[in-house]
């Protein structure tokens, strides 16, 4: 086989490169000759490739260098075609000169083709070659697009959608595509063309099981349970709500899916590092507060200040007063850490000081309504205590 390598690879790199087909004058008998000869060296390497349906882990490699060589070939071809067109159009058979070189892509795609599906995962790893990759990305492209009006028919938030097709887009503009690559693609829009999602959960647990591990998804997730911990009013609650997800995810885990082509850990391992993390300061920044209140002798809620106000209630109300210059904005997360530190509501005994921060500047309009009726209620005692209601 090495001697019908060395042979293909003189005859394309030296006997067919434009410069030497440039001067030369070219008859029928010689186009078929060439086609001819790229046949039956195909042919021969067919043959001592494909005997065995099984592969030993030498024909393994054999196979893998066999198709990485046949598309550096192919890939010569097409520099040729399109990089040198000015050198081999000099010719009189200029025309034939495009159809053969187009051709002889063709036969050694064809068997690239036949060995990615006797070797389908030899061949996962293999790029195409850049006479195939076109049309690959072309229909993939058709594919995402389809996928993507089939989600736009859904009940999905749209951010999902975008970031979906931000992934599909990142995989298949990718400068080498891998066969894995497209065969992942066409495998999750094939089953997502098959699901009808009732709400965004579902298309995120749906990415999940099916490893979309692209850093865009990741980020994305890591955001949304982020905010997800930090709506929790208090740390015992946001440790509760990390058991929940963490329950959440492992029970999507346990569900057979696809696996990403990319050689990365699964996004179920990095979202459960995540999850872990959290739990971990959550849980040590707990232990403190604890730590804190035991190591003084009081009892639980002995230093701190019962507030009769919800946490965002809380937290508006902090935000009024830093917005009318009565607590200053300076060194604002140390501000909210310290109400969350000394104060602690009905509900809630320990305030988680993210949570805190967040709820002054996210607020609900049931929030705003209620603090605006404690503090008209406020005013009126001032009025009445003081005689105040003449004044403006």
């Amino acid at each position: 086989m090495k001697n019908v390598s060395v042979q293909l690879q003189q005859f394309v790199k030296e006997s067919l490169h434009p410069n030497t087909i440039a001067g030369q004058s070219l008859t029928d008998g010689e186009f078929d000759k060439w086609k001819n000869f790229i046949i039956s060296a195909i042919k021969e390497l067919s043959n001592k490739t494909l005997k065995s349906a099984f592969a030993s882990n030498e024909r393994k490699t054999d196979t893998a260098e066999l198709m990485i060589f046949v598309t550096d070939l192919s890939d010569t071809i097409s520099e040729y075609l399109t990089r040198h067109t000015k050198v081999w159009q000099k010719n009189p058979m200029a025309t034939r000169i495009r159809q053969s070189y187009l051709s002889t892509c063709g036969l050694f795609e064809e068997f690239l083709d036949q060995l990615a599906k006797r070797f389908p995962k030899i061949a996962a790893q293999t790029p195409y070659s850049h006479y195939a990759v076109f049309r690959i990305k072309q229909e993939l492209r058709l594919l995402t697009a389809t996928a993507s009006l089939h989600l736009q028919r859904q009940e999905i938030d749209s951010n999902i959608i975008a970031m979906l097709t931000k992934g599909f887009n990142h995989l298949i503009n990718q400068r080498v595509l891998k066969r894995a690559d497209d065969v992942y693609v066409r495998k999750l829009v094939e089953l997502m063309m098959k699901k009808q999602f009732s709400n965004s959960e579902q298309a995120i647990d749906f990415l999940i099981i099916h490893d979309f591990n692209l850093p865009d998804f990741f980020l994305f997730c890591l955001e949304l349970w982020g905010d997800r911990i930090s709506d929790q009013d208090g740390l015992l609650e946001q440790k509760e709500k990390l058991l929940d997800l963490k329950s959440h995810l492992f029970d999507l885990s346990v569900t057979s899916g696809l696996k990403s082509p990319w050689e990365k850990h699964r996004i179920y391992n990095e979202l459960n590092k995540f999850l872990s993390e959290k739990y971990f300061l959550v849980k040590e920044r707990l232990k403190i507060s604890f730590q804190s209140i035991s190591d003084e002798h009081y009892q639980p809620r002995g230093k701190r200040m019962l507030v009769n106000l919800s946490v965002a209630q809380l937290g508006l109300f902090l935000r009024l007063l830093v917005e009318k210059g009565v607590l200053a904005k300076e060194h604002i997360g140390e501000l909210f850490a310290f109400f969350a530190k000394n104060f602690y509501t009905p509900n809630t005994d320990f305030i988680s000081p993210e949570s805190l921060q967040k709820k002054s500047s996210v607020v609900e309009h049931a929030t705003a309504q209620k603090l605006k009726a404690i503090l008209i209620s406020m005013l009126n005692w001032l009025n009445t205590n003081y005689n105040l209601s003449n004044y403006n």
